[in-house]
């Protein structure tokens, strides 16, 4: 390839991706539609493909454009991340962070962090996506994200990053502290109830199901799955429905007087928590003071 793509071109093919047709891409841009058209047909020309199929339904990925795609993304993430690291030398509260977090740290932990963080650095940009790391390692590959917050199991590889253990979490079924289950001691008594759990394509919550219901669930039992702690708390405490979770989570103040741990004699597997990042990522300064002040959070939960 004699020539290589021009970084507005890239940018411009990730609009249109985004919006879903040239036309959209354009207006959300503040760009002319001919003007988009133009940049899109360079950057085809440029690499010698056919990136954009352009139908009544908007504009779809060729098979050349999805192999395309990520690695633009990989190459536009980096270099937006090596841009805004710069700015920071400045000042290392500034700057934007992205990270993915499972659920006990988005319901328990981080709401307290991130308030603590804001009020010492209030130009610092913070995101953060809830989920498990099954759902969200793909955008942590692509750096999307600058590092993710959760549980780890031996089933999911990360050999390209780095893994801080920051502590085990003892792991408990708990519901409604009225509920008329509360007073069950195996799980075989809790086959046929509602159930709320976290939904996880590999790793720990994608095994729970089997030690949730060793035996098969009930005839009437039913299992909702879903990445939101906000609806996991109504659903709890307002409709019946029993979960799996960190002990600690019983311990929160606005859950403390509401919530009861049912005792069963089975024994849940421990929730391992790490940080994660890419090992040939360089974290930006912000993001490493958020960071550190996670760990020293997680200290005080988890001791041990």
């Amino acid at each position: 390839m004699r020539h290589l793509p021009k970084i507005n071109q890239l940018k411009n093919l990730r609009a249109v991706i985004q919006h879903g047709s040239i036309r959209s891409a354009a207006e959300a841009n503040h760009q002319t539609q001919s003007a988009m058209t133009r940049s899109i047909q360079e950057l085809e020309k440029t690499l010698g493909v056919v990136l954009l199929d352009r139908t009544a339904r908007g504009a779809l990925l060729t098979e050349a454009g999805r192999i395309f795609e990520p690695r633009m993304n990989l190459v536009l993430n980096e270099l937006e991340r090596a841009v805004d690291e710069l700015r920071q030398q400045e000042s290392a509260a500034q700057g934007v962070v992205m990270f993915g977090c499972s659920h006990l740290p988005a319901f328990g932990i981080m709401p307290g962090i991130i308030e603590r963080f804001q009020a010492r650095y209030p130009q610092a940009t913070l995101t953060v996506i809830e989920g498990q790391l099954s759902e969200l390692l793909a955008s942590l590959r692509l750096g999307r994200m600058d590092f993710f917050l959760g549980i780890v199991t031996p089933d999911i590889a990360l050999q390209e990053f780095s893994e801080e253990l920051l502590g085990r979490a003892k792991f408990c079924v708990f519901a409604h502290k009225d509920h008329p289950l509360s007073q069950a001691r195996s799980l075989a008594e809790l086959r046929n109830a509602k159930w709320y759990l976290p939904i996880a394509s590999a790793g720990f919550f994608s095994a729970i199901e089997s030690v949730v219901f060793p035996d098969g669930k009930g005839p009437e039992a039913s299992v909702l799955y879903g990445d939101s702690t906000t609806i996991a708390e109504q659903l709890i405490l307002s409709e019946g429905y029993l979960s799996v979770g960190p002990q600690a989570m019983l311990a929160l103040p606005w859950l403390k007087d509401k919530l009861c741990q049912i005792n069963v004699e089975e024994i849940l597997p421990d929730g391992k928590y790490s940080l994660i990042y890419r090992q040939q990522q360089t974290l930006t300064p912000v993001a490493k003071l958020l960071m550190n002040d996670i760990r020293h959070t997680f200290i005080k939960y988890f001791p041990g």
